[in-house]
């Protein structure tokens, strides 16, 4: 990036010069009675017998009443009792199990989840693998001489496509982490918030979810790193980034304080182990616009920069 930002520069510078020159979740058994007649003295004592009896036998039968309702109050008491037990135990494993497979629906969910993965790279991974940068030109050059514009967008594009440096390159030492992965130079890799969102999706499979979030498109220019919304998790083109990569030759030509640097359709896309919440791949994309005036001549190009990571853990 830093090479092509030096290239870029002194390309429009070059550019503008030719031109002047030529100017971005059971009831018991009834007594038996005797058949036989009784004397009275045994009749007397067959009816008290038998009146001890009818009493024994009405205690006997309220005392058994009165178990039996113990018994039945005791064991709806031990039911109902089971049945709460039973009811709280499903609700405790339902709210566990909705936790667990609850996949972030919304914004503040889904940066937060982003937030935690992507923190923990820098200080805590093995390893990151630079898989690729790309950068394309996303508008031609806008100036008022087309002589000048086709010369600017010749190049232009001749500093477009594939950074070689940043092909399959690894990362693993503390500075080269703090130094090559967003946000470059910074210890930290997003201070993003819901605010910063005009969009975030997250979705599951095989135990890795998949987070794509689109920036609100900063059109205050000039922002640096934690500024803005592209600042806070971007490695953003910089305005003094711009002037030391034009250099003494293209900033004796171009106005400093012209130089704008605004930022759209910025989008992330992360995969994000849904177990450890390890952040495994990473994609990052900006489109920046960049105007200026030099000799006068007001110039704007709009770019795209695309960069892709493997975080080893």
């Amino acid at each position: 990036m830093r090479s092509m930002i030096r290239k870029l520069s002194l390309s429009l510078a070059i550019a503008l010069i030719l031109v002047t020159l030529g100017a971005c979740g059971q009831k018991p058994a009834e007594p038996a009675s005797s058949a036989e007649p009784l004397s009275e003295s045994v009749m007397a004592s067959t009816v008290e017998a038998e009146a001890e009896t009818t009493e024994a036998a009405t205690l006997t039968e309220t005392e058994a009443a009165e178990e039996l309702q113990t018994e039945a109050a005791s064991e709806a008491v031990t039911e109902k009792a089971a049945d709460a037990a039973t009811t709280t135990a499903a609700s405790t494993t339902a709210a566990a199990t909705e936790k667990e497979e609850k996949i972030p629906q919304t914004k503040e969910e889904i940066v937060a989840l982003f937030n935690d993965a992507v923190n923990q790279v820098k200080p805590n991974s093995k390893a990151i693998v630079s898989n690729y940068t790309l950068n394309t030109q996303t508008s031609d050059a806008l100036l008022e001489s087309k002589v000048l514009q086709n010369i600017a967008n010749k190049l232009i594009s001749a500093n477009m496509g594939y950074d070689k440096k940043k092909a399959n390159v690894t990362y693993s030492t503390a500075a080269e982490k703090r130094d090559e992965f967003p946000v470059r130079g910074q210890s930290w890799s997003s201070h993003l918030t819901a605010a910063d969102l005009t969009k975030a999706t997250c979705t599951e499979k095989d135990g890795v979810y998949t987070v794509t979030l689109w920036l609100v498109p900063d059109t205050t220019p000039n922002i640096n790193p934690d500024q803005g919304h592209a600042g806070k998790a971007f490695s953003i083109i910089t305005k003094d980034s711009i002037v030391e990569g034009a250099g003494s030759l293209g900033m004796s030509v171009i106005e400093e304080n012209s130089i704008k640097l605004t930022f759209k359709n910025c989008k992330i896309t992360a995969k994000i182990d849904k177990n450890t919440g390890k952040l495994t791949d990473v994609n990052y994309f900006q489109d920046w616009t960049l105007s200026l005036t030099a000799l006068g001549i007001d110039v704007s190009v709009s770019f795209g920069s695309e960069d892709d990571y493997t975080v080893k853990w």
